[in-house]
């Protein structure tokens, strides 16, 4: 039999490494090996259930109450739930490797062209039963919305085509976002995900979502464009760890207020001690500003995905 280090066990199953060790240890879930270095080993067998364990997570059920069930039974419960096989599910499930990404993103291009919103929506719908979140955002989301941005700029694409890619996407990923609060294996410290006032675009926040929900980081979203007394207000009554701001427009996020305002106007009126941190399109200088504020900025996706490795 073939054993594997935890590095790659995260990596075939989907699971985050600190979250196969919280399993371990809160729910017994796998019992994995040592070799002679004392570092756990991982079977083909643990790996399997580990995917499904979290691919069950995502659906809403509680690793609390699932996590002790052995593999056959854990299967029975996939195949009810998404009312398929569970080998046909296997056979869909296997090696990311062996999914084209190429081809799935060439075919969103090509029904986005012809306004064919039903075949976007399937394919996306089968997207989400292939991947786990992180993948659905960072091989998926990310290059797509890169390839459209760039394909509008160009006039390969209106406007009209880019917003409606993006409500189908934002109906798709609200569902993943929705199911996530139901769930109870969360780590304890809370983010509070939004955009400033004045910002309106919602995609690249949702994509944080996900990554959250992948990392099983506690966070509530709390949509765009919201005002930082509000903000403030929210983080008031709930103490989270952190607070993620999304911004696309760089530093003026209106006619009237540049983001130096808005997080001026945020830190007067916050009560705690809460790590503010922006992702998204900032010039130079507004990041360096950023820094001595002591406030986080995130270039991308993947750097906010490495940050929540530890968080």
């Amino acid at each position: 039999m073939q054993y594997f280090n935890i590095q790659v066990a995260s990596q075939l199953s989907g699971v985050a490494s600190a979250t196969i060790r919280a399993w371990e240890k809160r729910y017994n879930a796998v019992v994995p090996e040592r070799g002679d270095n004392k570092h756990r080993l991982y079977s083909e067998k643990d790996i399997e259930k580990l995917a499904l364990l979290f691919r069950l997570t995502e659906v809403g059920q509680s690793i609390g109450k699932i996590a002790h069930l052995d593999l056959e039974e854990l299967k029975k419960i996939y195949s009810t739930l998404l009312q398929r096989p569970y080998e046909e599910l296997l056979v869909q499930n296997a090696g990311h490797s062996e999914i084209d990404f190429d081809k799935i993103l060439n075919g969103f291009y090509i029904a986005l062209s012809a306004y064919k919103l039903d075949i976007i929506s399937h394919e996306l719908e089968k997207a989400k039963t292939l991947l786990g979140p992180r993948d659905l955002c960072l091989k998926l989301l990310v290059p797509l919305f890169r390839e459209i941005g760039i394909k509008v700029y160009n006039n390969e694409l209106s406007i009209a085509q880019e917003h409606t890619l993006s409500a189908i996407f934002t109906f798709h990923m609200g569902q993943m976002i929705g199911i996530h609060y139901q769930k109870k294996n969360l780590k304890e410290d809370l983010i509070l995900i939004t955009t400033p006032e004045g910002e309106m675009h919602e995609i690249g926040i949702m994509a944080s979502a996900l990554l959250c929900v992948h990392h099983g980081v506690k966070f509530i979203f709390l949509g765009a464009n919201l005002p930082a007394r509000s903000l403030a207000e929210a983080s008031n009554a709930l103490n989270p760890k952190a607070v993620l701001l999304g911004v696309t427009k760089g530093h003026e996020i209106s006619d009237h207020k540049t983001l130096e305002d808005y997080l001026a106007e945020l830190n007067s009126s916050l009560k705690s001690k809460t790590q503010i941190m922006v992702g998204g399109n900032l010039r130079s200088y507004a990041k360096a500003e950023l820094e001595k504020k002591n406030i986080k900025f995130f270039p991308s996706l993947e750097s906010f995905d490495e940050f929540l490795s530890s968080f």
